[in-house]
C-alpha cells in the first residue's frame, strides 16, 4: 500500500497574490494538492486565483473543490479549466458538486443529478477539444462549437458527493471522488459500497478511482477543546440531511432549516465563536464529541493520525484537509498538520 496522500483546502479569503504565496508554502510542506473552493459571495474568484497560483508552484496538484455547474456554465467552466490546465500542464483536476453555498444564496436549487452527467460528459469532451452542439435558441440553436485553447486531452474530473446517488454516480462517470461521509468505519464503508456500485455500472472498480475523503480538520490540545469546535458543524450536518448518519453514530438533533443569527450559514460562518455559541442552543457536549470522532480530523495529533491509518486499511488513498475558518488561510493547521501528521505516514513502508 502506498502512502496516502493530502490535499488542503486554500480558500481565496484574501488577496489571490497572498494565496498563491500560501499554496507555495503548502507545497513546501509535502501537500499532494492545493484546493480552492468557488463562491462568489464569500471568496475571490477561483478560476483568477487559480491561474496566480498556477504559476507561482511548480510540483503540487491544483484544483477546484468545488464548482459547480449552476452559476458556472459548462462552457465558461471548460474555457476556465483549459486556462489552468494550460499554466499547469498535468496538475489541474475540475472538481464538482451539484452546489452549496454559491447557488442557495442565489435562490437557485442544486444541479440535479441526471443534468450533472449531461454536463460532465459535455465538459470532458469540451477539454479534449471536440466539436460539440448547444441546444441555444435563435439564430444560434444547434450551433456546434468548440473551445479552441482546449488542451486537447482527459482532464481529471472529481465529483464532490455524499448521499448514495450522488456517490453512485460519482463512481459511475468521476475520475476520481471527493466523499463528504464522515470518518467512523461503517461511515467510510457505507459510501465506499455506493461508490463501487456505480463504478460497476460502468465496468470499473475503487481501483479505477481516485478517492478522497474530505475531513474539517484541527490539531487541537485535547478532546474537549476539539468537541467545542466543530460544534456549528454538527448543526450544520443536520440540517443538510445528515441525520441517518448523525443518529449510527448516537446523534439525536432537532434543528431548524435556518438557523438564524449567523452569517452567511453555518457552515461558513463569519464568526466561527458566535457560530459556537449558537450552536449550543441545539448541540450539547456529548453530541459534539461523538461528531469530532465519527465524522472530522479534530482533535490532538494522536487520535487525529488513528483516524487517519483507519481510513486508510478501508481503502481511503487521499484526505482532503479543511480548516474551520472559511475566511482564514489555515496558516495553523499547515503548520501543525504539516509538522506532526505528514511526517508520520510519508515515513511509513507502506
Amino acid at each position: 500500500m502506498s502512502a496516502p496522500r493530502f490535499g488542503l483546502r486554500c480558500p481565496p479569503c484574501v488577496r489571490a497574490t497572498e494565496v498563491a504565496a500560501f499554496a507555495r508554502e503548502v507545497e513546501q510542506a509535502g501537500f499532494d494538492v492545493a484546493w480552492v473552493p468557488d463562491s462568489q459571495f464569500l471568496w475571490r474568484d477561483v478560476w483568477a486565483t487559480l491561474a496566480l497560483v498556477a504559476t507561482s508552484t511548480e510540483r503540487i496538484g491544483l484544483g477546484t473543490a468545488v464548482t459547480n455547474f449552476e452559476t458556472r456554465d459548462v462552457a465558461v467552466t471548460a474555457g476556465a479549466a483549459s486556462t489552468i490546465e494550460e499554466l499547469a500542464p498535468g496538475r489541474f483536476r475540475l472538481g464538482v458538486g451539484t452546489g452549496d453555498s454559491a447557488v442557495k444564496t442565489i435562490g437557485r436549487p442544486p444541479t440535479r443529478l441526471e443534468p450533472m452527467r449531461e454536463r460532465i460528459e459535455l465538459v470532458r469532451s469540451l477539454l479534449r477539444s471536440e466539436v460539440v452542439t448547444f441546444a441555444g435558441e435563435g439564430a444560434y440553436r444547434d450551433r456546434r462549437v468548440r473551445v479552441r485553447h482546449a488542451p486537447g486531452r482527459d482532464v481529471p474530473v472529481y465529483v464532490a458527493a455524499s448521499g448514495p446517488r450522488a456517490l453512485a454516480l460519482a463512481g459511475e462517470v468521476a475520475d476520481g471522488v471527493i466523499i463528504l461521509s464522515g470518518l467512523a468505519p461503517h461511515l467510510i464503508e457505507r459510501a465506499l459500497e455506493h461508490v463501487r456500485g456505480g463504478a460497476a455500472r460502468a465496468g470499473r472498480t475503487l481501483q479505477d478511482l481516485d478517492l478522497w475523503l474530505a475531513a474539517h480538520t484541527a490539531i487541537t490540545p485535547d478532546e474537549r477543546t476539539a468537541a467545542q469546535l466543530v460544534k456549528p458543524l454538527c448543526l450544520s450536518s443536520a440540517q443538510l440531511g445528515a441525520g441517518e448518519a448523525l443518529r449510527s453514530v448516537g446523534i439525536e438533533l432537532d434543528v431548524p432549516p435556518v438557523v438564524e443569527g449567523v452569517y452567511p450559514d453555518v457552515t461558513h460562518a463569519e464568526d466561527w465563536e458566535a457560530a459556537i455559541a449558537v450552536a449550543e442552543r441545539h448541540v450539547d457536549d456529548e453530541a459534539a464529541d461523538r461528531y469530532a470522532t465519527s465524522f472530522t480530523l479534530a482533535g490532538p495529533v494522536e487520535l487525529v493520525a488513528e483516524r487517519v491509518a483507519a481510513a486508510t486499511e478501508l481503502g481511503i488513498s487521499s484526505f482532503y484537509v479543511l480548516g474551520l475558518s472559511s475566511y482564514e488561510l489555515p496558516r495553523a493547521l499547515l503548520e501543525a498538520f504539516g509538522d506532526s501528521i505528514l511526517p508520520r505516514f510519508t515515513r511509513l513502508p507502506w
